[in-house]
C-alpha cells in the first residue's frame, strides 16, 4: 500500500471531484471509512478531521450507526475553510506557540553547545528536505516536525524533546500551514536555515534569537491572514 499522504485540504478536493463526476449526489451516503482510507490513501484521524470540518459547514451529516451523508452540492474552498478554522482557534494557537517558543528557544540554545556531529547531520538533513521540497509537498507533509524535533533532540534534554513533540502535535491539529498563502512559505522556511547556521556556529544566543524570530514571523503570518 502506498504511503498515507493525503491531508484534509486534499480530501475536500476529492469530495468535490466526486460531485463533479456524478459519483456522489446530495443525500447519497459516503462509502465506509475503510473504503475511503484505501481509495484516498488517508489516515483515519485526517479523514475524520476533514469530515468534522465539513459537518460544521453543513456539507456532511453524520448519522450514528448509519454512516455519513452528503447534504450540499457545494464543497467549500479548502484554504478558505482552514483560514476560518484558524481564526476560531487563534487564541489557542498563540498559547501553544508561546509555550513552543519558550521550550524550543531553550532547545536551540542548548543545541548550539551540545549538538554532536550526528545531531547536526540530522538537523541539516531535515532542513534540506524542507528547502528542496516543492510547495505541494510542503503543504501535504509535516516536514517542519522533523526539523524541530531534530533540534529538540540535539538539546540533550529528554524532557524538552517530549514537550516539543507534544506541542508540535497540538499545533498541527489547528491547521496553520493549510491556511497559509503560497507567498508566505519562503519567508517562514528561511528562518529554519538561520536556526541551523547559529547552532552549527556554536552561538547559543544567536540560535535562541533565531528560534524566537521564527515564532515572531509565524504570528505575523496569522495576522496577515486575518486582514485578507
Amino acid at each position: 500500500m502506498p504511503a498515507l499522504c493525503v491531508g484534509p485540504e486534499q480530501l475536500f478536493r476529492q469530495i468535490a471531484r466526486l460531485l463533479e463526476d456524478g459519483a456522489l449526489r446530495v443525500n447519497d451516503r459516503f462509502p465506509s471509512e475503510r473504503a475511503l482510507q484505501e481509495r484516498w490513501q488517508v489516515s483515519r484521524p485526517v479523514l475524520r478531521e476533514a469530515f468534522r470540518v465539513l459537518e460544521m459547514q453543513g456539507v456532511v451529516e453524520s448519522r450514528p450507526g448509519d454512516g455519513r451523508y452528503l447534504r450540499s452540492d457545494h464543497v467549500p474552498d479548502p484554504a478558505r475553510t482552514w483560514r476560518s478554522r484558524l481564526h476560531r482557534n487563534r487564541d489557542h494557537l498563540h498559547q501553544i506557540w508561546d509555550a513552543r517558543e519558550a521550550v524550543e528557544s531553550k532547545a536551540a540554545e542548548r543545541a548550539a553547545t551540545r549538538a554532536s556531529p550526528e545531531d547536526l547531520a540530522a538537523i541539516e538533513g531535515a532542513l534540506r528536505t524542507i528547502e528542496e521540497a516543492s510547495l505541494p509537498v510542503r503543504r501535504r507533509f509535516d516536514l517542519n516536525r522533523k526539523f524541530h524535533m531534530s533540534v529538540a533532540r540535539a538539546s540533550g534534554n529528554a524532557v524538552i524533546e517530549e514537550m516539543v513533540s507534544t506541542l508540535l502535535l497540538q499545533s498541527s491539529q489547528i491547521g496553520f500551514k493549510e491556511a497559509l498563502h503560497d507567498r508566505q512559505w519562503p519567508a517562514l522556511g528561511g528562518r529554519h536555515r538561520a536556526i541551523y547556521d547559529a547552532i552549527v556556529a556554536g552561538d547559543p544566543a544567536a540560535a535562541r534569537n533565531a528560534m524566537i524570530d521564527h515564532f515572531h514571523r509565524m504570528r505575523g503570518a496569522v495576522e496577515a491572514l486575518e486582514t485578507d
